[in-house]
C-alpha cells in the first residue's frame, strides 16, 4: 500500500502508543495527537526515532486538548487518514462527562477532518456496544443488550454517529475491539498482575464465564488492515483473538506468567453483586472521583459469557490473530516484571 499521512489520537495511550508503532514501522507517517502536559517514555522514543520530517515512518508529536477547535483543525491539516482512538475508557464517572469527551470530541473531530479533505476515518468503538448478557461466538448482528453505563451508551452513540457519516470520499470504519492487552497496559492487565503478587485476585463464580482477549499487536494488524480495504467502508467490525478461553483458565495462565504459586480467589456471584452494589452506592454518596475496588459494570462483565467471533474481521479484512493468550499473557508478564525491577532499582 502506499504510505499514509495518518493523525491518531490518543497517542499517548496503550492502545494509541501502539498504532502510532505500527503505522511508523510499515512508512506511514504519523501526527501523534495526546493531550498529556508531556507524552509517555514510549511515545517519546518512538518519535526521536522517527523525527518528523525525516519522511517516510516519521512521527510527529502534536498537543492538543480535543476541545480546542483551532488545535484540532491545525492537527487534520494534510491528513490522509484518521484513527480515532481518544475515549474515557472507564466505568465510572457522571453522563455528561462521557458525552463531552466521547461523543461530542468524536463528532468535533470528524466533521472537521471531512471539511480538510480527509479521506478515510476509522473509529475505535468497544464490543461493550453489545451490552452485558450471554455473548458466545456474537457477531456484528447481535445479540444486543440493554446498555446501562456511560461508557457503553456513548461508545454506542458515537459509533452510531460515525457510521452515519459513511459517503463516497469519505469512508468511514468503527472498530469494536474486545479486551485488549499487551505490553504497556498498566490501566488493566498491570493492575491485575499487581493484584496477583500483592494483593487478591481471581474471579466471579466458578470462572467458567468466557472472556475475550485480543493481543495488542492482533488489534494493531486489524486496525490497520481495515484502514487499508475498501471494503471496511460504513462498516462495525468486531477484532478479538476469536479462541474461547474462561476467565478461571485466564487467571491461571496470568499467576503463571508472573511466578506466582498462589491460587486465584472465587467470589461468589451473589456476594459479588451485593458487594459491588454497596461499594457503588457508598462511593457515589461520598462523590468519589474514583471507582471502589467493585463495580456492577466488572461484575457483570466478569460474570457473564463475554465472548465476541472475528468471522466478519477474518472475511472481511482477511485478519488472522497471531498471538494467543497463553503467550500474549507471558509477553506482558515480561514486560510488566522488568518495568517493576527496575522501578524498585530506582528507589
Amino acid at each position: 500500500m502506499p504510505s499514509k499521512r495518518v493523525l491518531v489520537t490518543g497517542a499517548s495511550g496503550f492502545i494509541g502508543t501502539h498504532l502510532c508503532a505500527a503505522l511508523a514501522a510499515r512508512g506511514d507517517s504519523v501526527r501523534a495527537l495526546y493531550r498529556r502536559k508531556e507524552p509517555p517514555a514510549e511515545l517519546k522514543g518512538l518519535a526521536a526515532a522517527n523525527p518528523a520530517g525525516s519522511g517516510e515512518g516519521e512521527v510527529e508529536l502534536f498537543n492538543a486538548d480535543l476541545a480546542d477547535q483551532g488545535r484540532i483543525r491545525e492537527s487534520v491539516e494534510g491528513i490522509d487518514s484518521v484513527i480515532h482512538a481518544a475515549a474515557i475508557a472507564y466505568d465510572w464517572g457522571s453522563l455528561e462527562l462521557f458525552l463531552e469527551t466521547n461523543y461530542d470530541a468524536t463528532v468535533n473531530l470528524l466533521e472537521t477532518a471531512r471539511e480538510a479533505g480527509t479521506r478515510k476515518f476509522v473509529y475505535i468503538s468497544s464490543a461493550v456496544v453489545h451490552g452485558f448478557g450471554p455473548h458466545v461466538d456474537t457477531t456484528e448482528d447481535g445479540p444486543y443488550y440493554e446498555l446501562k453505563y456511560p461508557y457503553q451508551i456513548t461508545k454506542r452513540m458515537t459509533e452510531e454517529y460515525v457510521l452515519a457519516q459513511n459517503a463516497p470520499g469519505f469512508a468511514v470504519t468503527a472498530i469494536r475491539p474486545c479486551n485488549v492487552y499487551g505490553p504497556g497496559d498498566r490501566t488493566s492487565t498491570y493492575a491485575m498482575y499487581d493484584a496477583i503478587l500483592h494483593g487478591v485476585f481471581g474471579y466471579i463464580g466458578s470462572g467458567s464465564a468466557l472472556t475475550c482477549p485480543i493481543f495488542i499487536d492482533d488489534l494493531c494488524a486489524g486496525v490497520l488492515a481495515a484502514l487499508d480495504s475498501p471494503d471496511s467502508a460504513g462498516e462495525a467490525i468486531l477484532l478479538s483473538d476469536g479462541m474461547r478461553v474462561a476467565w478461571r483458565d485466564y487467571a491461571r495462565v496470568m499467576f503463571d506468567a508472573v511466578g506466582s504459586r498462589k491460587k486465584p480467589a472465587s467470589l461468589p456471584t451473589p456476594l459479588a453483586y451485593a458487594a459491588a452494589a454497596t461499594m457503588t452506592a457508598a462511593a457515589k454518596a461520598l462523590g468519589a472521583k474514583s471507582a471502589p475496588p467493585l463495580t456492577l459494570y466488572r461484575v457483570e462483565q466478569g460474570s457473564q459469557d463475554y465472548h465476541f467471533s472475528n468471522a466478519k474481521a477474518r472475511a472481511l479484512l482477511g485478519f488472522e490473530p497471531k498471538v494467543y493468550f497463553e503467550e500474549g499473557l507471558a509477553l506482558t508478564a515480561e514486560a510488566y516484571l522488568k518495568e517493576r525491577a527496575a522501578k524498585e532499582k530506582r528507589s
